[in-house]
């Protein structure tokens, strides 16, 4: 059967933003880069693309300045299952494009013979815990009267936006912190149990971002952490595909973040505090936490002694234990917080 092999080229000026939805779209790892006249340029990888991301933090860069043009390729005419399967195995590259000789992809070889065909899924019994205890200060004194999991954005509560986003991805095992005085929120969720698979994690005391971690049982698989008061534009399974292959311990969701500062700013010799250079209102770009994370079970190993405590608090233990910690970079676009009044106006007004 032949593979609809147009899906996987893409130009090489297109964004990485362009590259990261094709990729989503095609189910696989890798794209071959072509030029203007479809001959072949190299691959590009999500890797790749997420590597440059968290250098240069810019989804508008073009993929030619990125992409790996000594990529391993075979000519149709020796083209040898045997050494391409060697090859994938021993280098651990997603596909090898095949070229013919006027050096334009013809087709290209995946371990798993068709397109259509993927690797056993065995992240749908990844449980996702919903971080959503807290007092929801910040909306005060709109959180007097409604639970802050239950802020409607378009016609549904935050909390819902966020266990749809897992289970339209295939991910319904839920454990939900929540405080147990918290009786409007309980009797919301409970008239949802035939339609998502949860349990309640009871905070009896505030616990902090990270406390009701301490109260979980029976973790054997990797898990996500995600706070209820944030929207997400991403694929769960991305980041787990992030994770695993970078071998983290785990794996935070940050957002690229643009800020221009209003003033000239001013640069200085560090030793003789001489002006070297002003930057008029110079442009920023960093990677905020978004209160998303993917971990590994032997993350609970290393939770703080004392009960109330965020998720800094374990971060730090963990690095400080030389643990891999990964960021997996998403666009300004792709997360929202609806946890402070300044955002959450800014969202209503934009879905009107």
């Amino acid at each position: 059967m032949k593979k609809p092999l147009k899906k996987i080229l893409i130009q090489s000026s297109s964004s990485i933003t362009n590259t990261l939805k094709k990729l989503r779209a095609t189910g696989l790892k890798c794209l071959i880069v072509v030029d203007k006249k479809k001959k072949y340029l190299g691959t590009i990888t999500d890797g790749d693309i997420r590597n440059e991301i968290l250098k240069n933090k810019d989804f508008t860069r073009k993929i030619i300045n990125i992409c790996n043009t000594n990529s391993i390729f075979f000519n149709k005419e020796n083209f040898n299952k045997p050494k391409a399967d060697k090859i994938i195995k021993d280098k651990g590259i997603p596909l090898i494009p095949i070229i013919n000789k006027d050096f334009k992809p013809i087709d290209y070889y995946i371990p798993f013979g068709d397109f259509n065909i993927k690797p056993i899924d065995k992240s749908k019994g990844n449980r996702v815990i919903i971080m959503a205890g807290g007092q929801g200060k910040r909306l005060q004194p709109f959180t007097s009267i409604l639970p802050k999991p239950l802020i409607p954005v378009k016609g549904k509560p935050v909390l819902i936006h966020i266990m749809n986003l897992f289970k339209s991805n295939g991910f319904n095992n839920f454990s939900i912190s929540i405080n147990s005085k918290n009786n409007v929120l309980k009797s919301y969720l409970n008239e949802l149990k035939k339609i998502y698979d949860f349990n309640y994690i009871q905070e009896n005391s505030p616990l902090g971002t990270a406390g009701a971690l301490k109260k979980l049982k029976n973790i054997k698989e990797a898990f996500f952490i995600v706070n209820c008061d944030n929207l997400f534009r991403i694929n769960p399974k991305d980041l787990i595909n992030f994770h695993n292959e970078n071998n983290n311990f785990l794996t935070l969701v940050a957002s690229v973040k643009k800020f221009t500062i209003p003033y000239g700013v001013c640069e200085l010799n560090k030793k003789s505090g001489k002006l070297i250079k002003m930057d008029e209102k110079p442009i920023k770009f960093v990677l905020a936490n978004t209160g998303f994370y993917f971990c590994e079970p032997k993350v609970l190993e290393f939770l703080p002694k004392k009960k109330n405590f965020g998720m800094n608090d374990l971060i730090n233990i963990l690095q400080k234990k030389k643990k891999k910690i990964g960021v997996f970079p998403i666009k300004d676009t792709d997360w929202q917080d609806t946890g402070n009044w300044f955002d959450y106006m800014n969202i209503i007004q934009a879905k009107r």
